[in-house]
């Protein structure tokens, strides 16, 4: 309908159009809206839900279409029927007659089609089944699936008279699919018509509510205007449209009535026989006010009357008067409509205009011949809505504005409609309402007929008035008391109203109203009026006051006849009461008396048990009274009814009881296939009591459960779960189905049965079988014939190769599975793309569908076998192991390489056999290697003989024979490399001494191999002092010592420098003590302890002193002096170089410009704070591009500080005062501003990334900083460090080895030379950094030519490794990926290392998929990456695991820091309750005892006692129930009900019983078993009784030597005394 609102579509996840499940809105219908949908699947199965609202008893709610096959469901005179095809004939389903859905509220509807029955369900408790012949069958619908509407479908077993579905429906699920959720159309594959979101307010409209028409398109239809020649309309409409079709009505042939709107004014039209006849009001009504319109058209005219202006025209006269057909259009028409419209001349329809105009406004009070019609009696409805919003009819009533008539015409007498309360027709009669007593009598006066003429003065009397009665009262008769042939002749007179004459009397019916229509004439000869000359008919309206009249009992069938000591329904067919002006709710049935209450007596069915003296009549129609026979066969029961205020007749209802007994008629069996489900049916097990079929409740105990299967019940969720009872009615309801649940292999034909017992009434039958035949599978193997590949490309495994069958039973290949047990070892089993693997699984219909395929990993050097074992399974029946071989036929061209990789130690050889480099064929080929690229850190040698090492030759080139021979060595060049490499070409040269078939191929073959070569380090290198300096303290202060001021180098590159170990001898000025604990003094600390700033030197003592440092990396030591040097704290000035600046540019002050350092204890470089004393003349200084006075140290390093020149001179010059701690300095700035245009170009200076170890130093060489041609950049050349790095420093060694006697601060500016020379150095400081960079600007003759930007990229000194939890079943296994074991490292990404557990899982192991359950305790990266790594878990109750796991790499010889993994354990129910305690409980005689965990109690390990539930049989001796209500009955309860104290037994009858037991979680069952009670009497019986002796105002304690009692031999603990004086 184009209503807005619709649903967002999230996605198209099928033809359907279906997107995630939606909140409930639902969907409006109108009553020409459907949703239709195009679909070609099959469908095995067929399932719908939908809820939906309505007050229309027809429409089409639902239509699967196909060619024969088809599902129909509508609603059909306010019931739900379903018609049901599956191409052997149509079933029909038929919910309840008493249910009726049309009342407006929400009703669910479930249908299900599955095996060979469908399942209505309304509500989710009124269920109809019907089965259908054939067995099961897939549907196919190729018109579509249709939702509401047939959306123009024509097929031939769609009745066109089927209405569309008017109201809501919301949660309309097909196969599981929502549909409602999108209500956009898709082309071919939904179309969504006229329909819209949520539920529209127009359904529940009231009865007096306008209807507010808002678009072109609005418009609304009512049932047909029944007008046979004549009819009536009446309505109120509020517009200010100027042309607008109001109504119209088709007839007969091409005869209609239309009223339109044409320039504000009304237009009748009325074509009758091919005429057509137009009538115009004019009577303004698009003035935006409320306007009364009546319409009335008769056989001769055609009347309009606007308010109280009327307006008529004449009709030809016609031998066939007007007939009207069809549906009533109000405020515009549909498409259709229009089209048959365009040729009647109704100028709101435009000539070229494809559809009218319709009403833009309100419409309400709409009268069709005397009947209301409101929004509710709608049939279709487009663009309209509930209630109108305008001003309304300022003050008038639209219902009751204009009630004036049309006269009717004397020859054609018609039911005029009446004012309730007065009707003037003309100026003559005024008639008065009549009102009456249901069943009474009134007198009807001259105050309810007034003549409004005095007749006086013409010289007619009262007795001359006459009326005639044209047509009697429906519902009663009118009384004359006048002469017997007035009375005759239905006349009475004006004087016999005056005089009382006239009666009305009712006679007793329901109807609210009733009338007569009269003519009025004169016996005067008198020249008299025209009303009296023309008859004309008058109706009189009489008005009936209900009175409530008693209700009537009566007894249809006389008595109740039922079966000794068994109970009885009472039904309407049994007892009915009458009592039509009283609501059924509101009847109340009272039992007087019980003439023989030992008999029997009636009970509800809500409280079984209990006598009940009274029930409503909605508890007999629901079917809850059942009359209980006890004793003598004839009794008498005397019932009443009443209303409230009046009571019915007594009536009395014999009960007659006869003696019965039962038989099981049918016990046929049931056939089933292995692991397939058999439904237990009426046919197939029932019983009959005296011959015939009963009504009485049927119980079937099972004694002896079958073996290999289950009796299961679907509950009411439809889940099935094993039963040891169930019933008739369940039977009956298609509830009750064998399961063969044997997983087993049978190889005899067994069959199974099960043993039972019938039990009616308390009455309980013999034990019989009921057998069952089970269909076993025979899984045997029709094709086991190996895959032969010749070559490395995969291959399909088709149904040629392997194929299986399931014997006797038809299986479908889909059906057919086969569990692959032990994958190929070498090569791929494929499902498409996936890779099957230990526990996967595939179908012969894959196989078939050439699915399947095996792929070699590899080519083998000779003639060789793979194999997968395998298993068949079918409905979870699994055969014994097969084995499937592939035979692999090698290719004799194909080369076969060896390559281990080589292992040497640091500066050692190795000699290179055939073990670790070969290449070979299968044809026996000589290969010649030749060396393509050498390795870096080493040599490969060939060695004259093996003996005599020590002769050799650098070799370029070997052969195959030198390697055998042992000639062939590789020696390293003692470098600090882990690893080296070589790539060598192999070329074929020829056969060998073995021979062999020669190919063209091989004498062309040839291939590259890289060799790896892995070095074993050796701690050979000493360490080194990189850092050498005087350190300056305050005298008797502290300073931090760190890096800055001591630091040693191991050249070992597997050594870690923060590990050097120093120790300290005497020194003569002061002590090292701990930063954290100063009172605690240093001897040996860690290099670490220096960078992490936890040493702290203290003075006292001379101001200059050495001492002696010895530093050890473990097997090397060296010794050095370490010089302080004492004074008064100062500032100085490390550097001051000035600042370069070009003219219209900003240029950074950094610590290349301007650093300092102090002797105090400085722990941040925010402690260096520099003060602007005069600023610049010609620029300014920024901080973080804000002006501010101050900035520190660490504002230079971060490049915050900015000088911005703004002036015309070359030069420029600003003062700081520098302030750290309590020492000051004055420095002065010099800023020289240069012309950039006078600078010549200059060559591009190149740059490049660093990689750095974490915590090492790097030399900057020419060829890791390339400042453009050497021509142009000479030696003199300065680099100043712009922006410093961060997480390092750059130094220049000042000793002639270039690295011992380095410079102790961070450098600020070097030269090329420097650099050529290898004295600048990048120290890296920070651990755990990915990134460092620094700036530098070059200049040369006090000009900067080029900025650099050198980025660092630091090595991490260990493998950061990252774990990610994971998440698998009780007793499954996960795959281990890479994302659980992340190197999170670029330069680490191809290493393959070892994972290495620490700590095993607890709950738990870790496999390859190579070697199923073989635990491991490492693996490599390799492997998981090949997902080949798995966490088993071992199936314990534990929720959670751990596995500890390092990374290890002996290439770097590096490893990660140890990381726990943590596996969730998601919980699977398999466990079956188990009963820890089952004690015989005893109680007193008719006592409440509490049953505890010690009486009772059951465990499970995977649930929780709220869980388990205790299905209970009736006690012999009493009863089960709840601490809160004793006196009610249960028969099962929970774990945690008896933890909690809340179980109590209720002892009644014998001493000693008890009642069986099950325990179950849901799923699992613990063994039946018996809980056992004995009750003791309980005798109270007085064993001590000495008395007390008191003394006055004194008291005396009385204890169980004065004063005791017991039962028996058995004292009271809890034993009260209660005094009665």
């Amino acid at each position: 309908m184009g209503r807005p609102g619709a649903c967002g579509l999230l996605l198209l996840t099928a033809f359907l159009g279906l997107c995630g499940p939606r909140g409930g809105l639902g969907a409006s219908f109108y009553g020409e809206s459907y949703v239709g949908l195009s679909t070609t699947e099959v469908f095995p199965e067929l399932s719908l839900q939908l809820r939906f609202q309505t007050s229309k008893p027809q429409g089409l709610l639902f239509l699967a279409a196909g060619k024969t096959d088809y599902c129909l469901i509508e609603l059909l005179s306010g019931i739900l029927q379903v018609k049901i095809n599956m191409g052997t004939g149509q079933e029909i389903l038929l919910s309840e007659q008493r249910l009726r859905v049309d009342d407006l509220a929400w009703h669910s509807l479930e249908l299900r089609y599955g095996k060979d029955a469908v399942l209505l369900v309304i509500d989710k408790h009124f269920e109809t089944t019907v089965r259908l012949a054939g067995g099961l069958r897939n549907f196919t619908f190729h018109h579509g699936i249709y939702i509401g509407g047939r959306g123009g479908l024509s097929v031939p077993y769609l009745d066109r008279k089927i209405p569309n579905f008017r109201g809501c429906m919301e949660d309309v699920a097909f196969n599981q699919r929502e549909i409602l959720t999108s209500l956009r159309s898709y082309p071919g594959f939904k179309k969504v018509s006229e329909v819209s979101l949520g539920c529209n307010d127009e359904f529940f409209a009231g009865k007096d509510e306008a209807i507010s028409f808002f678009s072109s398109r609005s418009y609304v239809t009512f049932p047909e205007w029944k007008v046979h020649g004549e009819g009536f309309l009446r309505f109120a409409v509020q517009t200010g449209t100027l042309q607008a079709l109001l109504l119209f009505q088709s007839g007969r042939g091409r005869d209609f009535v239309a009223l339109e709107i044409h320039e504000g004014l009304l237009k009748a039209h009325v074509g009758r026989g091919g005429t057509k006849t137009q009538l115009s009001s004019f009577s303004l009504v698009s003035d935006n006010k409320w306007h009364v319109v009546q319409l009335k058209v008769t056989g001769r005219h055609v009347d309009i009357m606007v308010d109280e202006h009327r307006e008529r025209a004449g009709l030809p006269l016609q031998s066939q008067a007007f007939v009207s057909e069809g549906p009533l259009f109000m405020g515009g028409l549909d498409d259709r409509m229009w089209e048959t419209v365009r040729g009647l001349e109704v100028v709101s329809m435009p000539g070229k205009s494809v559809r009218g105009m319709s009403l833009k406004g309100c419409l309400r009070a709409l009268e069709a011949n005397l009947e209301k019609r409101a929004l509710r009696d709608a049939l279709v409805s487009r663009d309209i809505s509930a209630g109108c919003t305008s001003e309304g009819l300022r003050g008038t009533d639209p219902s009751v504005a204009g009630e004036d008539l049309f006269p009717p015409e004397p020859s054609s007498p018609t039911t005029i409609p009446s004012s309730p309360l007065k009707i003037q027709s003309g100026s003559f009669l005024v008639l008065n309402k009549l009102e009456v007593q249901e069943g009474g009598r009134a007198l009807l006066g001259q105050r309810h007929i007034e003549v409004d003429v005095d007749f006086m003065d013409l010289g007619i009397n009262s007795s001359q008035i006459l009326f005639k009665i044209q047509e009697m009262p429906a519902h009663g008769f009118l009384q004359i008391d006048a002469w017997p042939a007035q009375e005759m002749e239905r006349t009475f007179t004006l004087s016999d109203l005056r005089h009382g004459k006239v009666w009305y009397v009712h006679d007793g019916s329901e109807e609210p109203t009733d009338s007569f229509t009269f003519w009025a004439f004169s016996s005067s000869k008198q020249a008299l009026l025209s009303q009296l000359q023309a008859p004309v008919p008058h109706v009189f309206n009489i008005t009936v006051l209900p009175v409530n009249d008693p209700p009537y009992l009566k007894l249809p069938e006389g008595h109740l006849l039922l079966f000794e000591n068994t109970k009885q329904r009472l039904t309407p067919r049994v007892i009915q009461v009458l009592d039509p002006d009283t609501d059924s709710r509101r009847l109340r049935f009272s039992v007087l008396n019980n003439f023989n209450s030992e008999a029997g007596f009636l009970e509800n069915a809500r409280e079984p048990g209990r006598a009940i003296t009274g029930f409503t009549d909605m508890d007999l129609q629901d079917g809850n009274i059942f009359y209980v026979h006890r004793g003598p066969r004839n009794s008498r029961v005397a019932l009443r009814a009443t209303d409230g205020e009046l009571v019915s007749n007594t009536v009395v209802l014999r009960v007659m009881a006869v003696p019965w007994d039962f038989e099981v008629a049918d016990r046929t069996g049931v056939v089933v296939p292995q692991g397939g489900t058999i439904l237990i049916t009426r046919n197939n097990l029932s019983v009959k009591v005296n011959g015939g079929q009963h009504e009485l409740d049927t119980l079937y105990d099972i004694t002896h459960p079958p073996q290999f299967g289950q009796i299961q019940h679907r509950g009411s969720n439809g889940e099935w779960k094993p039963v040891r009872t169930f019933s008739q009615r369940s039977i009956d309801q298609s509830q009750i189905r064998y399961y063969s649940s044997f997983k087993g292999l049978q190889q005899e034909n067994v069959t199974d049965h099960f043993k039972f017992r019938v039990n009616i009434e308390g009455r309980v039958g013999r034990e019989l079988l009921f057998p069952v035949t089970v269909q076993w599978l025979q899984l045997t193997l029709l094709k086991n014939i190996p895959l032969e590949i010749s070559n490395a490309n995969k291959k399909v495994l088709d149904s040629g190769h392997l194929q299986a069958a399931a014997g006797s039973v038809a299986a479908p290949e889909r059906g057919l599975h086969f569990k692959l047990l032990i994958p190929p070892k070498r090569g791929r089993l494929l499902l498409g793309n996936k890779v099957l693997k230990s526990g996967s699984m595939f179908s012969q219909k894959n196989i078939a569908d050439s699915k399947v395929s095996y792929e070699p990993q590899g080519m083998p050097g000779q003639d060789s076998q793979d194999s997968f074992s395998f298993s068949i399974v079918v409905k979870q029946v699994e055969s014994k192991d097969h084995t499937f071989r592939i035979d692999l036929k090698a290719d004799k061209t194909h080369v076969t390489i060896t390559n281990t990789g080589l292992y040497v130690k640091e500066g050692e050889r190795t000699i290179i056999t055939k073990s670790e480099l070969f290449v070979q064929t299968l044809d026996n080929h000589v290969f010649q290697y030749k060396v393509t690229k050498s390795p870096q850190h080493g040599e490969l040698k060939l060695v004259s003989s093996s003996a005599s090492l020590g002769s050799d030759n650098r070799a370029t080139g070997f052969t195959d024979e030198d390697i055998v021979s042992g000639r062939l060595v590789y020696v390293h060049d003692d470098s600090e490399a882990q690893w080296d490499e070589f790539i060598l070409l192999a070329s074929a040269t020829g056969l060998g001494q073995q021979g062999g078939v020669r190919s063209l191929d091989s004498e062309h073959t040839s291939t590259e191999i890289k060799v790896s070569v892995s070095v074993e380090l050796k701690n050979d290198e000493k360490p080194v002092r990189v850092v050498d300096k005087i350190f300056h303290v305050v005298r008797d202060s502290q300073r931090l010592l760190t890096l800055a001021d001591l630091c040693y180098h191991d050249p070992d590159i597997d050594f870690d420098d923060g590990q050097l170990l120093y120790t300290r001898h005497g020194i003569p000025n002061g002590d090292l003590v701990k930063a954290a604990d100063p009172i605690r003094k240093l001897y040996q600390f860690r290099q670490e302890d220096l960078r992490e700033g936890r040493v702290l030197f203290r003075h006292h003592g001379p101001d200059f002193a050495r001492f002696l440092i010895f530093v050890t990396d473990g097997v090397h030591y060296t010794s050095s002096l370490f010089e302080v040097s004492v004074s008064e704290a100062y500032v100085r000035i490390v550097n001051n170089t000035g600042l370069l600046v070009h003219r219209g540019r900003d240029s950074f002050l950094t610590t290349a410009n301007l650093s300092v350092t102090t002797n105090q204890d400085v722990r941040t470089d925010h402690e260096f704070e520099f003060h602007i004393v005069q600023p610049p003349k010609h620029g300014r200084l920024l901080v973080n591009n804000s002006t501010f006075h101050s900035f520190s140290q660490h504002d230079l390093k971060q490049g915050r500080v900015i000088y911005r020149y703004d002036g015309d001179g070359n030069l420029d010059i600003f003062n700081l005062t520098v302030k750290v701690k309590d020492a000051y300095l004055d420095v002065s700035i010099r800023v020289q501003v240069s012309s950039e245009g006078r600078q010549r170009s200059t060559p591009i200076l190149h740059s490049r990334s660093l990689i750095v170890e974490e915590g090492k130093p790097v030399k900057l060489s020419r060829g890791k900083l390339q400042a453009g041609n050497e021509e142009d950049i000479p030696s003199e050349a300065v680099f100043t460090v712009r922006t410093p790095p961060v997480h390092g420093y750059l130094q220049i060694s000042t000793a002639e080895d270039g690295i011992a006697g380095a410079d102790v601060m961070p450098t600020l500016n070097f030269t090329q030379q420097d650099v050529d020379d290898g004295h600048v150095l990048y120290v890296q400081t920070a651990p755990g950094q990915q990134k460092d960079q620094f700036t530098l600007d070059v200049t040369k003759d006090s000009r900067v030519i080029r900025r650099v930007e050198v980025l660092l990229e630091p090595i991490p000194k260990w493998i950061p490794l990252k774990v990610q939890n994971l998440t698998v079943q009780e007793g499954g296994s996960k795959v281990l990926l890479q994302d659980h074991l992340q190197i999170a490292s670029k330069y680490l990404e191809g290493l393959d290392c070892e994972f290495i557990l620490l700590e095993p899982p607890k709950h738990g192991y870790v496999e390859s998929s190579k070697f199923p359950r073989v635990k491991l305790m490492k693996f490599s990266r390799r492997e998981v990456a090949q997902e080949l790594i798995y966490y088993v878990h071992d199936g314990s109750e534990e929720f959670l695991d751990s596995l500890t796991i390092l990374a290890n790499s002996s290439e770097l010889g590096k490893q990660s820091p140890p990381q726990t993994l943590f596996v969730t354990v998601e919980s699977v129910n398999d466990e079956a309750p188990v009963v820890t305690a089952n004690n015989i409980l005893q109680v007193w005689v008719n006592s409440v005892t509490e049953v505890t965990r010690g009486d009772l109690c059951a465990g499970d390990g995977d649930s929780s006692p709220q869980d388990l539930v205790y299905w209970v049989t009736p006690p012999s001796n009493g009863h089960l129930a709840l601490k809160s209500t004793p006196g009610r009955r249960i028969q099962n309860f929970t774990q945690a009900q008896i933890d909690e104290g809340q179980l109590v037994f209720v002892h009644t009858g014998a001493m000693s019983g008890g009642f069986n037991f099950q325990v179950t979680d849901g799923l699992n069952f613990a063994p039946r078993q018996i809980f056992s009670i004995t009750a003791r009497a309980l005798i109270i019986s007085l064993e001590v009784n000495r008395g007390l002796s008191i003394f006055p105002v004194g008291g005396s304690i009385a204890d169980r030597h004065k004063l005791a009692a017991t039962n028996g031999n058995q004292a009271f603990k809890n034993l009260m005394h209660t005094s009665s004086t």
